[in-house]
């Protein structure tokens, strides 16, 4: 039977419809409940992406950010991205690109000790060519992505598969399929279960039928967290 990692995330787009104030105010309630579920949940694991995040907790509610180091160093949160936020994948130019990854990974090394590993763009609707290059000189090997989906890019090789740039530099990389979150069943805690589990078994016949490990993105984001607080599942 092939694997399904199941990746807690929480999607959040801190400036989209709203005010900064507001979009860091959404960081600091989605952080507490990832920290709180960690409580409840001993093989509860959290990934999140976005040096920005990290930043805004840090000045904001020390204390939570030294939960999160600790957190990092047991290993049950990971730091994935790489970039200070997730940027348009198209339009900048290579230099944008590598001081972008020299801030960012800089800052997860001073805090966290640790550089981001794996290479985070669900929500870029597009992914220049040489990435590859860049975030191997910037020590990351994988690149986890959404769009465009299988409707839009039919012809990519499968959802996972390495990237090659031109001048030969490769990384692994996953598009995510079923979306980054729980699709459905916010009214309430059995119903957000039942919606997870349900999507974990999608993926699982989706590794069964590729004959490749898949991963299962699920959770909350962008008001959600704000509005109530739901148990995942370990």
């Amino acid at each position: 039977m092939k694997k399904v990692h199941m990746i807690g995330n929480a999607h959040i787009d801190p400036v989209w419809l709203w005010r900064k104030t507001e979009g860091a105010s959404e960081i600091l309630a989605t952080f507490r409940s990832a920290l709180d579920r960690m409580d409840e949940f001993p093989g509860y694991i959290f990934t999140s992406a976005c040096a920005a995040y990290y930043n805004w907790v840090e000045k904001v509610d020390p204390a939570m950010f030294g939960e999160i180091q600790e957190r990092v160093k047991e290993g049950r949160w990971h730091i994935a991205g790489g970039f200070w936020v997730q940027p348009d994948c198209n339009i900048p130019s290579g230099e944008s690109f590598a001081r972008h990854l020299l801030y960012s990974q800089r800052y997860f090394q001073e805090k966290f000790g640790a550089k981001a590993r794996v290479g985070y763009n669900v929500d870029s609707f597009g992914h220049n060519g040489m990435l590859p290059q860049i975030y191997r000189k910037a020590g990351m090997e994988y690149y986890v992505f959404m769009r465009p989906d299988a409707l839009e890019k039919p012809e990519l090789p499968g959802d996972l598969f390495i990237w090659e740039a031109p001048d030969g530099s490769r990384v692994t990389a996953f598009r995510i399929t079923g979306g980054y979150n729980t699709p459905a069943g916010f009214d309430s805690p059995e119903n957000e279960r039942a919606a997870t589990e349900k999507k974990a078994l999608d993926h699982l016949k989706k590794a069964e039928r590729d004959g490749l490990p898949n991963m299962c993105f699920y959770g909350i984001g962008n008001h959600r967290a704000a509005q109530q607080s739901i148990t995942l599942p370990h």
